[in-house]
């Protein structure tokens, strides 16, 4: 029986005695010039919370982003993910108190440097060390703050506007972080690229959100436009005018990353090394989102974690492996 992974060294747990520096995750943290133990440990977990919670961005990350740049990148999803889960809670848990005490605690410690969370003690030192702007962390609170509230968007506008919020803001985090001194790149391609990612993740958690928080990511406008009601889809009705629908969700998430990838293709090989496997990796989702149908709303789409991240990234190392090639002949730093 093959044992399981270790995400923060990509060697089995049961095999791997070597010590954390001389593990690919230590090799991270020493080309971040991270030092220190506790340090060490706070970015470390704030890099095991990320791919717990979120494996289809950690493992993009751990592939194909400069080592440098790995654990800093990890952190801002590590706090990006927190803030979701606090604000995603069950509808009928509602409590606003946990998601206001965390956004007191971002906001000191954006203050006084300080923090008792190990992940957000990381997360605080690279804003420090990256030069983030506080006014994007800011943004990202306040949004999630109103997305705890919401149970459904009423209109297509109302969808834009989360992704204004949250994931545009958490865009140029993302940039800074992997690429410092790097210009940011132009609002339509950051948008474009922002709206690719929220519509697939929305799909492939459909049946979860559904289920678990209690909140619809389809926008009403687009049930009304077929016939379905919020029923029919926790009820997984599997139904002509269903199945319309999500044919129609995903073209507009197909057609949100063909808007994404040209978009940024003109921008150079740094951006495509930071936005393209996360496209790559969107594609295979999408993928498995059109094979599910209507049965999109019973199950949520995962990653086959089990297999080798080799295995797992399969056909999207092989897109990837011409753009990476022309990167590193112009300089551009992939280990």
């Amino acid at each position: 029986m093959t044992p399981p992974w270790n995400p923060l060294s990509w060697k089995p747990l049961s095999w791997s005695t070597a010590p954390q520096e001389l593990t690919p995750w230590g090799h991270a943290l020493n080309a971040a010039g991270l030092r220190g133990d506790r340090l060490r440990a706070d970015y470390t977990a704030a890099a095991g919370m990320a791919f717990r919670r979120y494996p289809l961005w950690y493992v993009p990350t751990r592939l194909f982003m400069p080592a440098a740049s790995q654990p800093y990148l990890l952190t801002v999803i590590a706090f990006g993910l927190h803030g979701d889960n606090l604000a995603d809670v069950p509808a009928h848990e509602h409590d606003p108190e946990p998601l206001y005490t965390w956004n007191e605690q971002v906001r000191k410690g954006l203050r006084t440097g300080q923090a008792e969370q190990p992940f957000l003690r990381a997360f605080l030192h690279t804003v420090a060390t990256r030069e983030l702007p506080h006014s994007d962390v800011h943004t990202i609170l306040a949004g999630q703050a109103q997305q705890s509230a919401y149970t459904e968007y009423p209109t297509e506008e109302d969808y834009d506007e989360h992704i204004e919020r949250i994931n545009m803001p958490l865009t140029r985090l993302i940039h800074q972080v992997v690429l410092p001194g790097t210009p940011q790149p132009p609002t339509p391609a950051a948008r474009a690229h922002a709206e690719a990612i929220q519509r697939t993740d929305d799909l492939a958690d459909l049946a979860k959100d559904l289920r678990h928080s209690g909140k619809l990511t389809l926008p009403l406008t687009d049930l009304a436009r077929f016939g379905v009601t919020r029923s029919d889809l926790e009820s997984a009705r599997d139904t002509r005018a269903v199945r319309a629908l999500l044919a129609h969700a995903c073209h507009k998430a197909r057609s949100a990353q063909a808007a994404a990838e040209q978009a940024l293709s003109p921008l150079g090989p740094e951006c495509e090394l930071l936005y393209r496997p996360g496209l790559l990796f969107q594609h295979q989702v999408m993928n498995t989102v059109e094979r599910r149908g209507a049965s999109l709303t019973r199950h949520p789409v995962s990653l086959p974690l089990h297999l080798s991240p080799g295995h797992l990234v399969g056909g999207a190392l092989r897109v990837l492996h011409g753009r990476l090639r022309a990167a590193t002949s112009m300089g551009v730093q992939t280990r």
